[in-house]
C-alpha cells in the first residue's frame, strides 16, 4: 500500500516539474515572431502528450518546415560552393590559355622592337660615322645665331649632312652638354663627316665661308666706319658706336688710358686706335669681335713691328794745330816772329741705323702715343700728298713750339700754340656731313691753343711718319688749292700771315 503511495507521489511530482518546464518554455520563445509562435504546440491539457527528455529537460521537435529549411540551405550552400569551386577552375583554366597567349604576344612584340631598334642602330651608327649617306658632295648651310643642338640637327638633315635627325640629337644630348651653342655663319660641309666631326667644324669661326673683305681708307672716321660695317652686314652700327666710346677695352690694350689727360673730353675714346687697313670679317660678328680686330691690328704696328731707321748725327773732329798762311800763301807769324798755329776742326755728318718700334720712336722723339695719333690724325685730315704730310707737319710742330717761347714765331708774330685747322672745327662730323650748321666741335683749334682732346680720324702709316719726323721749315702757315680732275691740289706755305694771305688768293680761297 505504501509502494502503490509513493509511485503515485512520485508521478505527481513529475507532473508538477513537467508543468514548470512547459511555461518555462513558453516564456523563452515570448519574444518570436507570432507565426512561429503559433506553430508550437504545448500539450498542456493534452496530458498523453509524450516528451522525451535528457536530464530530466523537455525536448521540443522542431517544425517540418524548419528541417526542410536548414537542409535546403545546407543544400544551397553545397551548390554555391560547388559552383564557387567550378568558377575558381574555369578562371584558372582561362587564365592559362591567356597567359599562353600574352607570351606569343609578347614574344612578338618583343621580337619586333628587337628588330626596329636594331635597324635604328644599325642605320644610326652608320649615320654617326658618316657612312652611307651617298655619293659625297659639298653642301652649305647656314646656322642662325645662337642655335641649338636640336636646331643644328634638323639643318643638317634639311640640307643632306645627316641622315638620322633623332640620332644626331641623341648623341649630342648624351655626349655633349645641354647648353651647347653653335657659331652663326655659313658653311661649306661634306656630307660624309662623322657626328663628332660636324659638331667641332660647327663651333669654329674659322670654317666659316661668309666672311667679307674691307678695306678702310686712311683718314676715315669712327662714324664712316660704322657706317661701312653695318652696309657690310658685319655688325650692328649702334653697338658698335657705343662700344667705341665705352671702357670695354681698357684692360686689354694700356694705350687707350695711358698718358691720355684729356680722355673724359673725346667724343669716342677709340677715335684714331682704329687702325685702317683691309680686314676679313665674318657676317653677323660682334661689334666687340669686330673692334679687337682694330685694336690689335694697331697693338702690331704700333708696339711689336720694328722698323729699320737711318739715324744722322753731326761729329766734330779736332785735327790738331795747322800752320796759318796768310792770302798770298805766306807762313804768318806774331810780333815776336813766332810761327801762327790754328785748331782745325772738322764737321761731318755719320750715319747709323737703328731698329726701333714706333711707340719706341715717339717716346725718342718727347711724344706720347696719345700725342701722336692726335697730330697724326690731324695731318693726315689736312694734308694732300705724302710729301705734303712732312711740311703740314712741320708747321703743327712750328705752332706746338711757340707755346715755349712765349707765344710767338720766330717772326715775331704772335699765335700762342693754335693750330687753326679745319677738321677740328666739325669733329666728330666731316664738313659735308654736319648735322647742323650751328654744331661746334670742342676740338676746334681755332679757339683752343695745342692739341685737341682727341684724335679726329684714323691716321694711316705715312702720316704717323709725317707727326714723328717732320721736314726742318719755318712755316707757320699752309693752305691748298683744290684738285681738279685734270690737276692735282696744290700746297702753298707761309712763314708770316701776310705770306699767308696772299697764298690764299693763289689758291682761290679768299
Amino acid at each position: 500500500m505504501s509502494d502503490e503511495k509513493s509511485n503515485r507521489e512520485l508521478e505527481r511530482k513529475l507532473e508538477a516539474n513537467r508543468q514548470k518546464k512547459i511555461e518555462s518554455f513558453k516564456l523563452n520563445i515570448s519574444d518570436m515572431d507570432d507565426d512561429i509562435a503559433d506553430d508550437v504546440s504545448f500539450p498542456e491539457d493534452d496530458r498523453r502528450a509524450e516528451f522525451l527528455f535528457e536530464d530530466d529537460e523537455p525536448v521540443i521537435p522542431s517544425r517540418l518546415s524548419d528541417r526542410q529549411e536548414q537542409l535546403s540551405a545546407r543544400e544551397e550552400e553545397k551548390r554555391r560552393k560547388k559552383a564557387l569551386k567550378e568558377e575558381k577552375k574555369r578562371k584558372k583554366k582561362k587564365a592559362k590559355k591567356n597567359g599562353c597567349v600574352f607570351r606569343v604576344v609578347w614574344l612578338v612584340m618583343v621580337l619586333i622592337v628587337g628588330v626596329l631598334t636594331a635597324e635604328f642602330l644599325l642605320v644610326g651608327i652608320n649615320d654617326l660615322l658618316g657612312r652611307n649617306r651617298g655619293e659625297e658632295e659639298k653642301i652649305i648651310i647656314k646656322v642662325p645665331k645662337d642655335a641649338n643642338y636640336e636646331e643644328i640637327a634638323k639643318i643638317l638633315s634639311e640640307n643632306g649632312v645627316i641622315s638620322n635627325e633623332g640620332y644626331f640629337k641623341l648623341y649630342a644630348k648624351l655626349t655633349k652638354d645641354d647648353d651647347l651653342i653653335f657659331a652663326q655663319g655659313s658653311y661649306e660641309m661634306t656630307n660624309d663627316m662623322d657626328y663628332e666631326a660636324i659638331i667641332n667644324y660647327l663651333q669654329s669661326n674659322a670654317n666659316r665661308v661668309d666672311t667679307v673683305e674691307l678695306r678702310f681708307p686712311e683718314g676715315m672716321t669712327i662714324l664712316e666706319i660704322a657706317d661701312k660695317l653695318a652696309e657690310n652686314d658685319v655688325c650692328d652700327k649702334d653697338e658698335f658706336l657705343e662700344l667705341c666710346n665705352s671702357d670695354k677695352f681698357d684692360e686689354d690694350f694700356s694705350f687707350l688710358v695711358d698718358g691720355r689727360p684729356k680722355l673724359d673730353k673725346t667724343y669716342y675714346r677709340l677715335e684714331g686706335y682704329l687702325f685702317p687697313d683691309t680686314y676679313e670679317f665674318y657676317q653677323g660678328e660682334s661689334a666687340e669681335t669686330t673692334i679687337y680686330r682694330f685694336l690689335n691690328n694697331f697693338e702690331t704696328r704700333m708696339y711689336y713691328t720694328k722698323q729699320r731707321l737711318e739715324v744722322v748725327e753731326e761729329k766734330t773732329e779736332d785735327e790738331g794745330p795747322k800752320i796759318k798762311y796768310d792770302e798770298d800763301g805766306n807762313v804768318m807769324y806774331d810780333e815776336d816772329g813766332n810761327v801762327i798755329y790754328e785748331t782745325d776742326t772738322n764737321k761731318r755728318k755719320t750715319k747709323k741705323y737703328e731698329k726701333l718700334t714706333l711707340e719706341e720712336q715717339a717716346k725718342k722723339q718727347g711724344m706720347t702715343m696719345d700725342e701722336l695719333i692726335i697730330l697724326a690724325s690731324m695731318i693726315q685730315s689736312e694734308a694732300a700728298s705724302t710729301e705734303d704730310m712732312y711740311n703740314v707737319s712741320s708747321v703743327f710742330h712750328n705752332r706746338l713750339d711757340t707755346l715755349k717761347k712765349d707765344g710767338y714765331t720766330d717772326f715775331g708774330e704772335y699765335i700762342r700754340g693754335m693750330l687753326d685747322s679745319d677738321p677740328t672745327m666739325y669733329y666728330p662730323y666731316k664738313k659735308n656731313t654736319l648735322p647742323d650748321k650751328k654744331f661746334e666741335s670742342t676740338y676746334n683749334t681755332y679757339k683752343t691753343a695745342g692739341l685737341p682732346a682727341g684724335a679726329v680720324c684714323n691716321p694711316g702709316m705715312d702720316a704717323i711718319k709725317a707727326a714723328l719726323y717732320p721736314n726742318d721749315t719755318n712755316y707757320y702757315y699752309f693752305c691748298h688749292k683744290a684738285a681738279t680732275d685734270t690737276e692735282a691740289a696744290v700746297a702753298y706755305y707761309a712763314s708770316t700771315s701776310s705770306d699767308h694771305q696772299y697764298n690764299l688768293s693763289r689758291a682761290g680761297l679768299s
